[in-house]
């Protein structure tokens, strides 16, 4: 009982817990609107959502990692609120120049009648990039402060509001419009209760410095690389498949994809109270404490998602049925495809984690350019041959393997960091676990 106590207890369960009813509620989401629209619309939202993510990206990639690392390691409460105010800054900055560039874009795409059917959606680019600044920066802050609980009320805040815009309002009617005006409502809702609160750092903004902002933004300038690419790297599928087989073929590759978030959502709950232990440990020269932490993590993570992956494959075709309904079930065997990489996906990810915390940003950049190249050029070559989707699944094992491979190979040259100890200890940790868990002592 006491080990189950201690779990509970630990950040890495509450991360774990908020993630989790959060990926629940956005499929739920994602349900619904599959049921309620139909696929020239869905697939229209599903390309508005990954234009607007390559913009957020900016945003996330510029400050997060570098608000968390450099937080973590401030030595006093005048250096943290520089760490904070300047933060803001750069946030708000980027998102200036954002709405400069969205302005450009709707003129140049009017003038020459570029995308026409999309001419609708600048607007709501302005608005939403506006009305999701304050909560998402608070949630940036509360990660780097660790306050786990609170940081999840705000993103499942934003999810409720939106799911019941959609069951009261957009079931009724079906359309665009009112997807985005559902959508900018659930964003106006908690940025509105951050504010309030204290926790979008606005009182901080400030105590900015120019010292602390090049600091910031010289770290921040690949890990924003990074998470482009990795942005990238999702929706260059969403990209390719709509202009190579259409937005129904966007639709069809989607619900599958969804189940991927079942793997990502511990995958970021331990990485958001990774970093800033990790970034802690680097900063006291405990490098040796550090792999071994890593090491068997890294590991325990990988064993315990590895299930998940075996089930996805074995039961394909229920859980498609469950996210996307009747008329996605064809999709099925585009999720036995993910199925064969979603066990590389905690190995993958906590490489690039490892890699910032060791000011090796540049590398983990490198290393998603890889995987974003592999990707474009397999997912062109899948289609090109064979002219499906189960090719562009495909594609994506070679992506992540790619950076797995690069990863490793980086942490070795620089950190001396061995990736068989991650199976090996992982084990150790594995069992070890389960066996305080079940209240069964080891040396038995």
């Amino acid at each position: 009982m006491r080990a189950i106590t201690q779990i509970i207890k630990s950040k890495s369960f509450s991360s774990l817990l908020g993630n989790g009813i959060g990926a629940l509620l956005g499929l739920l989401t994602f349900a619904f609107l599959a049921r309620f629209l139909d696929k020239s619309t869905f697939g229209a939202w599903i390309v508005f959502l990954a234009v607007y993510g390559i913009f957020d990206t900016l945003r996330i990639g510029m400050v997060l990692n570098a608000l968390v690392k450099n937080l973590a390691q401030a030595i006093n409460p005048s250096e943290q609120d520089q760490v904070i105010g300047s933060s803001l800054v750069i946030t708000s900055i980027i998102t200036g120049l954002y709405l400069v560039v969205n302005l450009i874009g709707y003129i140049i795409c009017v003038s020459f009648d570029l995308l026409p059917e999309y001419h609708s959606f600048f607007k709501w680019f302005v608005l939403i990039s506006l009305l999701t600044l304050p909560h998402n920066f608070s949630t940036w802050l509360l990660n780097a402060k660790l306050e786990i609980i609170s940081m999840s009320i705000i993103r499942i805040l934003n999810q409720i509001v939106f799911i019941a815009y959609i069951w009261f309002f957009i079931k009724a009617n079906p359309s665009i419009d009112q997807v985005f005006i559902g959508y900018a409502i659930s964003n106006l809702v908690p940025s509105l209760l951050c504010v309030f609160l204290g926790w979008a750092g606005i009182q901080k903004i400030f105590s900015y410095s120019k010292e602390m902002m090049s600091k910031i933004f010289h770290f921040g300038k690949y890990s924003m690389g990074t998470l482009i690419g990795s942005n990238l790297l999702r929706s260059s599928d969403t990209f390719i498949i709509s202009t190579m087989l259409g937005s129904g073929g966007v639709a069809t590759y989607n619900v599958p994809t969804r189940m991927i978030e079942i793997i990502e959502m511990p995958l970021r709950s331990f990485a958001v109270t990774a970093l800033p232990q990790y970034a802690k440990m680097f900063a006291d020269g405990a490098t040796t404490e550090l792999k071994a932490v890593f090491e068997r993590r890294t590991g325990l993570v990988f064993y315990l998602l590895l299930p998940i992956s075996v089930l996805s494959f074995l039961f394909a075709d229920w859980i498609v049925l469950i996210l996307g309904g009747n008329n996605y079930a064809d999709s099925a065997v585009l999720l036995r495809f993910f199925a064969t990489y979603m066990a590389i996906l905690p190995l993958d990810k906590f490489s690039g984690v490892l890699l910032d915390t060791i000011n090796k940003p540049e590398i983990n950049f490198i290393k998603v350019m890889i995987m974003l190249v592999v990707n474009i050029a397999s997912d062109y070559l899948g289609i090109y041959l064979f002219g499906n989707l189960e090719s562009v699944a495909f594609a994506s094992t070679l992506t992540f393997l790619s950076g797995m491979l690069f990863g490793y190979y980086q942490l070795n040259k620089h950190l001396g960091l061995n990736f068989k100890n991650i199976l090996v200890f992982g084990w150790d940790e594995f069992l070890h676990w389960s066996f305080k868990v079940l209240k069964i002592n080891g040396n038995k």
